[in-house]
């Protein structure tokens, strides 16, 4: 059972750390992690006991929720306009994320567990920063040999918004790990490499052009200063944000007035294409996993995509409003347990790692109402793991709180 309990741990981290450059190694340690995990769940069964229970998940707040998001999506299969494509996105998109989220809380269970994530992860945005930043400078990265974007960089992410996206959550990480007071290493050292990296991912952000990336990063550093009470974050995100209003004409500047001009974009033809959807699937949606079949129907001009570009409009096409709601249900108890922990956990690590991470969350929240982050297996993969690791977190701190009150 220790084996399996490695060979499960292992395998996640290979996972998120191959996730920005390879889409099938991401399948394969997944299954290799939903196979150790199964066989060590099984090998924990005793006699007399119902096997409904084995696999039991592991008591957490966002349980219920989950749960009744999973029925609804199976309940979209039966009034699908496609049985077989919302059979295939309930199988292998949504329960698959939803195990990956099961899978993390009952594996990342102590302290050891999470440093090594933490580290993976961390030796994840070295790679894709220097892969951005030598993309930026020779014409194409050294991963996957993808060439720039244009002026927009994206690593070995197939578009620039991806990267984007990718580096909104994992920047307000990355800035919390950097407020951490190390006690057992050189605190200078640690926090100029930390700093260093927060430098790197900022600059590569920046070369990504993503407007919705820009503003989740931006909003997710302004949700860690309200929390820290930093004066520093609560006065220099606005500035950084109105800055290159005021500088001479740049790229950067130009994107950023698109902003305010987003009212004749083509996304906004999109989200109308979307709202007709819904109108006529408004309660139960169309099907998991259906809206690119049925959206060409509902095209109001020859150009376009097939994709709304906004995840929740996406959501309500396909799952309806009841869907919707289930997940907004979700979120609404990942982040007011969120909250509740970081007033509650006393170690200054976990409260920061967890504000760290739910501030990376609602980066990549913001940064999906204007892309289909949910449906992208990169992006939705990353989505999952970070909220499985958000109640991991809280459960390790809260549990070790506990037994420092009791030892006392």
């Amino acid at each position: 059972m220790k084996r399996l309990n490695a060979v499960t741990l292992l395998s996640l981290c290979v996972m998120i750390f191959t996730l920005p450059f390879s889409k099938s190694l991401v399948e394969i340690f997944f299954i290799i992690a939903l196979v150790s995990w199964v066989l060590r769940r099984a090998l924990s069964y005793k006699p007399g006991v119902p096997l409904i229970t084995l696999f039991k998940p592991v008591s957490a707040p966002l349980n219920l929720p989950l749960c009744l998001f999973a029925l609804l999506g199976f309940l979209s299969v039966l009034t699908s306009v496609s049985i077989t494509l919302s059979l295939k996105g309930f199988f292998f998109k949504l329960l698959e994320g939803i195990l990956i989220y099961f899978i993390i809380v009952e594996t990342v269970n102590d302290r050891k567990k999470l440093n090594l994530v933490l580290v993976v992860m961390s030796l994840t945005i070295l790679l894709l920063c220097a892969d951005g930043i030598f993309q930026h400078r020779i014409g194409q990265d050294f991963i996957r040999h993808y060439p720039v974007c244009g002026h927009r960089i994206h690593a070995s992410f197939s578009n620039p918004n991806g990267f984007g996206c990718w580096l909104a959550v994992m920047l307000p990480l990355v800035f919390s790990l950097g407020m951490i007071k190390h006690k057992n290493f050189p605190q200078k050292i640690i926090r100029f490499l930390i700093w260093g990296l927060i430098c790197a991912a900022a600059f590569c952000l920046l070369m990504t052009y993503s407007r919705g990336a820009w503003m989740g990063a931006a909003i997710g550093l302004f949700f860690i200063g309200i929390l820290k009470k930093n004066r520093f974050l609560i006065i220099a995100v606005p500035i950084m944000i109105v800055l290159p209003f005021i500088v001479p004409a740049s790229n950067i500047k130009e994107r950023l007035f698109s902003i305010i001009a987003f009212n004749s974009s083509g996304r906004v033809i999109l989200w109308h294409e979307a709202l007709a959807v819904i109108k006529d699937f408004p309660i139960f949606g169309c099907g998991l996993n259906t809206y690119s079949i049925i959206a060409p129907s509902y095209k109001f001009t020859a150009d376009g995509g097939t994709y709304p570009h906004n995840s929740y409009l996406q959501m309500t096409a396909e799952l309806g409003i009841v869907g919707l709601v289930a997940f907004a249900w979700i979120i609404f108890r990942l982040f007011k347990t969120s909250l509740e922990s970081i007033k509650m956990i006393k170690d200054g690590f976990y409260s920061n790692v967890l504000m760290g991470l739910s501030a990376g969350m609602l980066a990549f929240l913001v940064h999906s109402f204007f892309d289909v982050n949910f449906y992208a297996l990169q992006l939705a993969t990353l989505m999952w793991f970070i909220m499985g690791l958000i109640i991991a977190v809280q459960k390790i701190a809260l549990r070790a709180d506990d037994i420092i009150e009791t030892s006392k």
